[in-house]
């Protein structure tokens, strides 16, 4: 089965910072990507370079940040007070959270430092601002279910919403 718009996608993938080699994720650490082809849920580049390819295509990607995850913004690091987090049962260094931006849309966040009385949040992607070279397997292509359509993304066992 080809790759095409409203099909659920499986890959398999090592992402690497191309400037010094070092490898971000393994896909084999953290459980397989899956994605509905078309739907603007993954890199536009590579859901691009994927189209009309079948199970077991291999192949090496490279990334700008503009193709990628966007330039780092200097501007989504933010300084919170910590009473903000008053709903959070513990406030430690990488947690991740979503948080409502003043013009309405949710942004995530990641805590990189926590202070006595504030937290230091990042909003940029792990890879924003990095050249990457992701080395992608496509491990299955299948139909997407009318729900999985409907949701705007794939549903597993054990996964509902």
């Amino acid at each position: 089965m080809k790759i095409e718009e409203g099909k659920v996608v499986t890959l398999e993938f090592k992402v690497y910072d191309k400037n010094n080699g070092e490898l971000l994720e393994d896909t084999k650490e953290v459980g397989p990507f899956f994605y509905i082809h078309g739907f603007g849920n993954f890199v536009p580049a590579i859901e691009e370079a994927l189209e009309g390819k079948e199970k077991g295509y291999t192949t090496t990607i490279e990334l700008t940040p503009e193709e990628g995850y966007g330039e780092y913004d200097e501007e989504l690091v933010v300084e919170m007070d910590k009473s903000e987090f008053v709903e959070f049962e513990d406030i430690y260094e990488g947690l991740d959270f979503i948080a409502d931006m003043d013009d309405g849309s949710e942004q995530s966040f990641v805590i990189t430092s926590v202070e006595d009385e504030f937290v230091v949040a990042d909003g940029n992607h792990p890879f924003a601002g990095k050249n990457l070279k992701f080395d992608v397997t496509v491990a299955d292509v299948r139909e997407a279910t009318e729900e999985e359509i409907e949701h705007g993304h794939p549903h597993f066992h054990g996964f509902e919403d």
